[in-house]
């Protein structure tokens, strides 16, 4: 009797321990998977969170270069912007005058014009380097204030009224080639219409006579641009002139004619928008 029930405590003790380590045997493949499927998570997470930081790093250079470029400024024209400011002032239809705007004026052509003292020496100069290459001139206009600009203004648009064409209209023919009053580089003094003495006409024939062409050969070493160009009408808002010299300073006048661009564009190498509606 005792034999049969140490016998049956041993099979039960047994069974026993079998059926545990089955269990355990179960749980311990169930948590190594789920360890192997978690690593494997967390490192698909690792990997995806290193693409998204070098993402967003490129993105960031992305917009860093962005940014520099569409605030470059040229450092040459900065350099020689700031050393000629008072020489360098930019005046058109979208760029007025301040109502203060006094220029510093000195007499020319004997008295019967004025213009601006910084480009008297220059003019000077540059009209007696021209006479010993057989060139003489007539300036026509130096100088203009406020009030002998909107005159000019007032008499042409009557001019093309007086011939039939409506008032807004006749405005907006004659500012392409005429500024408003407090918008035209006469009133700052830096501005001289200057024509050849054999032809007085003030119109594009300028461009076809030898002295005309001496002069937009050769101004820029004395400090002179021809302000309105061929071809650069879309950029400053008047037509081709052929005769309107504009005093620069010698370091900008070299830098505008060497890289055949305008004032406005000068400006814009300085990251000021210029453009003209």
């Amino acid at each position: 009797m005792f034999k049969k029930l140490f016998k049956n405590a041993f099979y039960c003790a047994a069974c026993s321990i079998i059926v545990s380590l089955i269990f355990c045997f179960i749980c311990l493949k169930g948590s190594n998977k789920t360890e192997t499927v978690q690593n494997t998570h967390n490192s698909t997470i690792a990997e995806k969170s290193s693409s998204n930081k070098a993402v967003v790093k490129d993105v960031s250079l992305a917009k860093e270069n962005k940014n520099s470029k569409s605030k470059y400024i040229d450092k040459k024209c900065l350099k020689i912007y700031n050393k000629n400011q008072d020489i360098l002032v930019l005046t058109n239809r979208d760029n007025p005058l301040p109502n203060d705007y006094t220029p510093s004026l000195k007499n020319i052509c004997n008295g019967r014009l004025q213009a601006s003292a910084y480009l008297y020496e220059s003019l000077v100069q540059m009209l007696s380097d021209a006479k010993i290459q057989g060139h003489s001139y007539w300036i026509a206009s130096a100088y203009r204030d406020y009030e002998k600009q909107q005159s000019l203004v007032d008499e042409d648009v009557n001019a093309f009224v007086n011939q039939g064409m409506s008032y807004e209209s006749a405005l907006k023919e004659v500012y392409k080639e005429t500024m408003p009053a407090g918008c035209s580089e006469h009133q700052t003094g830096l501005a001289l219409d200057i024509l050849c003495s054999g032809n007085t006409n003030m119109d594009v024939s300028q461009m076809d006579e030898p002295g005309n062409q001496w002069l937009r050969e050769n101004c820029y070493k004395y400090g002179f641009i021809l302000r309105y160009p061929e071809n650069k009408s879309a950029v400053t808002g008047v037509n081709f002139e052929p005769w309107h010299f504009r005093y620069v300073g010698k370091e900008a006048a070299k830098y505008i004619t060497k890289h055949h661009i305008t004032l406005e564009e000068f400006y814009k190498k300085l990251g000021v928008n210029t453009t003209i509606a």
